[in-house]
């Protein structure tokens, strides 16, 4: 398939449950722990090493520390200002920023454990008018993100409402989701609180 699909890389939460640090700042196996998931979307650029299909890679994010993670990566940095409104404001600020792909693929920076096979799984299974979410059979970690979202979808994500998060479509549109078994049962796994941190070192 030619299309072309946007990553866009959602760094703003507050971690409350993490405490005081910014979680995404957060040593992981030798580099923060939103590094694990910038530099594997990097190897996913056009000019990167798995040859990918990304029209850009977009970051955004609302603490300058981690903005900086970004530097010297094919990465367009787009600040959040208003946090505070949660995750629909950094959906809308990168869905305005790709533009108009074929496609939006969001990733949460908090699942240090993805890998570049779940990746080429659901990107695989995209269609139009299509919405891909991942899963493993019989875990009870995060399932169904990252996500990837066809762009006939992408009036829905520019106007979520307060309180909503891109789930709210799948729940709208149940006929539309694709549910892509992956084969590695950490890649879903996401860090919340300190103690995940020293269980999966």
């Amino acid at each position: 398939m030619t299309d072309e699909i946007a990553a866009i890389l959602i760094a703003s939460g507050f971690s409350r449950r993490f405490g005081s640090e910014n979680k995404l700042l957060f040593p992981f196996r030798g580099k923060p722990l939103a590094a694990h998931t910038l530099d594997l979307v990097c190897r996913f650029d056009k000019s990167g090493a798995e040859g990918s299909l990304f029209s850009g890679i977009y970051f955004v994010a609302s603490d300058e520390r981690v903005a900086a993670l970004a530097a010297g990566l094919p990465v367009t940095v787009i600040h959040n200002n208003a946090p505070e409104k949660g995750r629909r404001e950094s959906v809308r600020l990168g869905v305005e920023a790709a533009g108009m792909p074929d496609y939006y693929f969001f990733f949460p920076c908090d699942q240090p454990m993805l890998d570049a096979e779940t990746l080429w799984l659901i990107m695989a299974a995209r269609q139009p008018g299509k919405i891909v979410e991942p899963f493993f059979e019989g875990s009870l970690v995060c399932q169904g993100s990252p996500s990837l979202f066809s762009a006939a979808f992408r009036d829905e994500l520019l106007t979520l409402g307060e309180g909503e998060k891109p789930g709210v479509i799948k729940v709208r549109h149940p006929d539309a989701v694709i549910k892509k078994e992956i084969k590695n049962s950490l890649a879903l796994v996401d860090i919340d609180m300190p103690e995940d941190i020293e269980k999966y070192s």
